[in-house]
């Protein structure tokens, strides 16, 4: 199974959460982040894909959670959750 960190899936490709893992880029703040992005419910097996990318596909990045919720998510926040396809 191969896994991918949620931003560099492309728009519209269906993937399922792997594992939400640690992002230097937020410091002492990363389990923080971590907890919040569980608390929305980014959590394992769930299904998530990219609806829209910010300009140069940069982010922010618009993603559906479980085929009705949408969130936007920051380049550093997508790259915490890893993906694989079915």
């Amino acid at each position: 199974m191969s896994v991918y960190p949620l931003h560099q899936l492309p728009k519209h490709q269906e993937a399922y959460i792997k594992d939400i893992i640690a992002n230097p880029a937020f410091g002492s703040q990363d389990n923080s982040v971590s907890r919040r992005l569980a608390d929305l419910g980014f959590s394992s097996h769930r299904p998530v894909s990219i609806i829209a990318k910010g300009l140069l596909g940069r982010g922010p990045y618009v993603v559906r959670l479980d085929h009705h919720s949408q969130f936007s998510l920051r380049k550093a926040e997508a790259e915490k959750i890893l993906c694989y396809l079915k």
